[in-house]
């Protein structure tokens, strides 16, 4: 028995496979062309911790160029949801940013999906707080393993993404940029 699916990795555009005793066999090959002209970023797994002691995952994504003791402007960019997640997959925007110099940190604040169900229900009516402090704490981890620019801080998201973005600027002034889309924000 054998059953098709679509797999792909951080450095791997979606592909169709095969799933045959346990093991992927790619079937399709549509991407390898472009792939392989491409200088890919580096994604890792990132973990922080939460001013409240909240172990938080997520992913930091540099540049390939990404040279140890130099600090880099960052990028903040917030998943929608909140029951999404962040994860190792193939993201054009991720690239993007990382091909014109910027980290990136993708992170799974409490809201998300795939870190159990008291992790995703933390926030239940209370929006806007247990998230930001979730988001500063890693921000904070990434410019104390010297990598991020406290200089040059950028944040963003779309949807609730972009709802967390608002509550974050309205609470912290170290972000020089920011993009909310789809959030609710009143402009009275």
């Amino acid at each position: 028995n054998a059953l098709a699916l679509l797999a792909g990795s951080s450095t791997e555009i979606a592909e169709v496979c095969a799933l045959e005793g346990g093991e992927l066999r790619r079937l399709s090959h549509q991407n390898d062309a472009l792939l392989g002209e491409l200088q890919l970023a580096i994604t890792e797994d990132f973990t922080s911790k939460s001013k409240d002691g909240t172990v938080v995952n997520g992913l930091m994504v540099k540049p390939a160029s990404f040279t140890l003791g130099k600090r880099y402007p960052t990028l903040l960019i917030i998943h929608g949801g909140p029951n999404g997640q962040d994860q190792h997959n193939f993201s054009f925007d991720r690239e993007f940013y990382a091909a014109n110099g910027y980290v990136i940190l993708a992170i799974n604040y409490r809201g998300s999906s795939g870190r159990g169900s008291a992790f995703q229900k933390a926030i239940y009516a209370d929006w806007g707080h247990k998230e930001v402090i979730d988001l500063l704490g890693a921000v904070d981890q990434a410019v104390a393993s010297g990598v991020a620019d406290s200089d040059r801080l950028g944040i963003g998201g779309w949807s609730y993404g972009g709802i967390l973005t608002d509550y974050t600027i309205a609470t912290d002034k170290r972000f020089k940029a920011a993009v909310s889309g789809a959030g609710t924000v009143s402009y009275t």
